[in-house]
């Protein structure tokens, strides 16, 4: 009976889990409207300017890799929860210049990305080594699957208020509500408690040298899959604002289908979710990965309303569990053969190796903006898309191997 009790008790989260866990959710409202919505306002201000979206990407996501590799001494200097809460009001301050500067965004893209940059990296080097440490192996996968499922609710309430509010009153004043749920977010980090680690100093180095990456086959999947991600959960998306603004014009609609595709994300997460049969799993991953590239061909033979909408729906919702089945990989320090003593150099690492991707990919969207050729942009389209087979593979090697 005391076992059994223990045992849920390891399954409960504790009150940082939970704050950590609302933050998290904020977050993700934050930056809907500081990706899509921002996006769309930037292509509006800069006359439909893809090389203007590009560069602001590839330059804070530069920054956002050469940061990363800084932060990890303090990271292992001091408490981590404050390091986290300085990340929450670094991004504050970077929608307070989004309210301030209005149309004259377009004039401080630099500067504005390189904020962004910063306040990206200490949110997420800090955010990303909390969640290891406020759940076990017991609640990890709960954390994060309902994290995922209340994220999925938010955008579909969030996509359509912002999108319907920017067009009936502006950006500049939608930005406002966002800066006082960006001061909220502030507000509950202080709930987040991190014991002191005693950590080593900082040798990112070292790490790299003692973990032996040839023989270790579950890392090294993890890596390749890290360089995957920021394609696919930052370029797609990215690309996928830039079509429907240009298809549809209108933030209405943008918020209206965004709502959509969330909606289709969170029932096929759901019904993942609710599926314990493994080789029905693996057969949704090989599906999903066919479906997707059937969909994105379809999509380059013909840009048109339906086939946006058929290839978002479809990309979204498969994309979802991907995101899931990754997160859980990542943090499994156990299985990943992660002494704790290199749990920080791990995720840094991860976390500057993402940046590769994004910064691969969104160069070639500015080269392509550049241009100004549709066949260029459905080209990038379908590279893109060609990387969910080759993601899901890795997922399927991760976990059911």
């Amino acid at each position: 009976m005391n076992k059994e009790k223990m045992i849920i008790e390891d399954e409960k989260l504790s009150t940082s889990a939970k704050s950590l866990m609302i933050c998290e959710i904020i977050n993700s409202i934050i930056d809907l409207f500081l990706s899509t919505f921002l996006v769309a306002y930037l292509l509006n201000v800069t006359n439909e300017n893809i090389g203007s979206v590009a560069i602001y990407y590839v330059i804070d996501y530069a920054i956002t890799g050469v940061c990363m590799y800084i932060i990890g001494y303090f990271l292992k200097k001091y408490n981590i929860a404050n390091i986290y809460r300085l990340g929450i009001l670094i991004k504050f301050i970077f929608v307070i210049l989004i309210v301030f500067l209005r149309e004259q965004i377009q004039d401080f893209l630099i500067p504005i990305a390189i904020v962004l940059g910063i306040a990206e990296t200490v949110y997420w080097s800090a955010c990303d080594n909390m969640v290891g440490l406020v759940t076990n192996e017991s609640n990890r996968k709960k954390y994060t699957t309902n994290k995922k499922i209340i994220r999925s609710f938010t955008k579909i309430i969030m996509p359509i208020i912002l999108g319907t509010s920017i067009e009936l009153l502006t950006f500049y004043k939608v930005s406002t509500y966002v800066m006082i749920l960006a001061f909220t977010q502030v507000i509950l980090s202080l709930f987040i408690r991190i014991q002191n680690q005693n950590h080593k100093k900082f040798d990112l180095i070292t790490f790299l040298k003692n973990i032996n990456v040839k023989n270790n086959n579950r890392l090294k999947i993890i890596y390749k899959s890290s360089i995957l991600y920021g394609v696919l959960l930052n370029l797609i998306p990215t690309l996928v604002t830039i079509i429907i603004v240009m298809t549809y014009k209108t933030n209405f609609k943008l918020g209206f289908l965004n709502t959509i595709f969330a909606i289709c994300s969170m029932i096929t997460l759901f019904i993942f979710k609710k599926i314990n049969n493994k080789k029905l799993q693996k057969n949704i991953l090989i599906g999903g990965s066919l479906v997707s590239l059937i969909s994105v061909v379809s999509l380059v033979i013909k840009l048109g309303k339906i086939e946006v909408v058929i290839y978002n729906i479809i990309s979204y919702s498969f994309i979802v569990i991907l995101e899931i089945l990754f997160n859980i990989e990542r943090f499994n320090n156990k299985e990943n053969g992660i002494n704790d003593e290199y749990y920080i150099e791990n995720q840094i690492f991860i976390n500057m190796i993402m940046q590769i991707g994004r910064i691969i990919g969104y160069g070639l969207l500015f080269i392509i903006g550049l241009s100004n050729n549709i066949i260029y942009f459905k080209i990038i389209l379908l590279l893109t898309t060609i990387i969910i087979p080759i993601y899901s593979y890795y997922m399927y090697q991760l976990h059911y191997k």
